[in-house]
């Protein structure tokens, strides 16, 4: 796990929890936690203020993995973010929120040396939304009861904070922005973040359906009626083929399928690519022969898989199938060179969706960094504020239930 994206951004994260947040671990005082005296003026960002943001993100991160709040122990955020990094889950999200707060405090002074302004209409909107949730919540006992706090805070002090940014970031970055994003940026992005692969997925219970022209069959999406707009769906098809579940024989025959792949490529009898368009079960490997191209430090298959792909050298493939889901499917995978501006083919459009946004935030957050040095933080303030400890709504419970019942039931 890497200590980045110190934003990931407020202005991202607030149209997705605008509604979901959660308890503070304390009330907090209006004493500083972080300071900086720049152009001759002091910003600060108070206790409050940051055990607001401290008491959001732990609810962001926890609702993001799915994890209800009975998983909210000392013991688990003790545990470290990959094996032997000596850097535990606690020290790392603390690490996080901090930055991101340094981030806040920045902003706050951009905002004024740029004379920036929050509009009357995103205030009246926040007012709106304000009165909404207490009305919806039962009144403003009800609300702060249950939250630990206002909605005058949250949609206040907060929706402050993520107006800030907002304004800050298009003026840096929008369209007459100095920090806006060139094809020098997209490229450079690409060519340090990136990696290549080709993969062959082999399904050892199913076979992917062919026609009568031995294509493979895209699975169909069945409406029972219109969606709720009034969209006919009825011809829609998914990103995956439609299966049939293998015999015994079949099953049997399936096992020796990777040593047969493997001897094809020792002797250069196929390519890498001819044996996808042959064997893979997987509907992107197939649908992207000349590769896959992804974030180096995201997961692109699974940890496992990832893990050994990662170690390939361009031009090597792994030597063993590598199998997953109690040997319920297993992987083939190569690591290929970087396609040359891939998130401008057309092909590839639907996988780099928001590819430019990605870059301007790394942009933006970059520059963001350069102030971070002006920046004192009250280490005993800092800690007093632990994310074991931080309270965590039982938003995380619903959010939970709904992805277990919600998807899976």
């Amino acid at each position: 796990m890497k200590n980045t994206k110190l934003i990931t951004k407020l202005v991202a994260f607030a149209l997705v929890l605008c509604m979901a947040v959660s308890m503070l671990a304390s009330c907090g005082s209006n004493d500083a936690i972080m300071s900086m005296t720049i152009d001759g003026n002091t910003y600060t960002l108070t206790e409050k203020e940051f055990s607001l943001l401290m008491t959001i993100k732990k609810l962001d991160y926890c609702c993001s993995m799915y994890m209800p709040r009975a998983y909210d122990t000392e013991e688990t955020w003790a545990k470290e973010t990959e094996e032997g990094s000596g850097i535990t889950l606690e020290t790392y999200y603390k690490n996080m929120i901090l930055d991101q707060a340094k981030a806040i405090l920045i902003e706050k002074y951009l905002f004024d040396k740029f004379d920036l302004t929050i509009s009357d209409e995103t205030v009246k909107k926040n007012k709106e939304n304000e009165k909404t949730a207490i009305k919806n919540m039962g009144g403003a006992g009800a609300y702060k009861q249950y939250y630990g706090y206002t909605a005058e805070q949250y949609y206040t002090t907060y929706q402050d904070m993520v107006a800030r940014s907002e304004a800050v970031l298009d003026y840096l970055c929008g369209e007459n922005g100095e920090y806006k994003v060139n094809d020098e940026d997209l490229a450079k992005f690409y060519t340090e973040n990136y990696i290549g692969f080709q993969y062959i997925m082999l399904d050892m219970k199913n076979k992917v359906k062919r026609d009568e022209n031995g294509n493979r069959v895209l699975e169909e999406i069945e409406y029972d009626h219109e969606d709720h707009e009034g969209h006919d769906h009825s011809a829609d098809v998914s990103d995956t083929y439609e299966l049939e579940e293998l015999s015994e024989e079949e099953k049997s025959e399936k096992q020796n399928l990777a040593a047969t792949i493997f001897a094809e490529l020792e002797a250069g009898t196929k390519t890498f690519e001819e044996l996808i368009e042959l064997y893979s079960d997987d509907y992107y490997s197939v649908e992207y022969p000349e590769g896959l191209f992804v974030i180096e430090e995201g997961t692109f298959i699974n940890a496992t898989v990832d893990a050994e792909a990662k170690k390939l050298e361009i031009g090597e493939y792994t030597d063993e199938a590598i199998s997953v889901s109690s040997d319920a499917y297993q992987y083939i995978v190569k690591r290929i060179d970087l396609k040359e501006a891939v998130y401008n083919d057309d092909h590839y459009l639907s996988l780099f969706d928001g590819y430019e946004d990605t870059v301007m935030y790394d942009k933006y957050e970059n520059h963001i960094k350069t102030y971070f040095e002006n920046i004192s933080v009250d280490e005993a303030v800092s800690a007093r504020y632990t994310f074991t400890d931080t309270f965590l709504s039982e938003y995380a419970d619903v959010n939970f239930q709904y992805y277990y019942y919600g998807l899976n039931g």
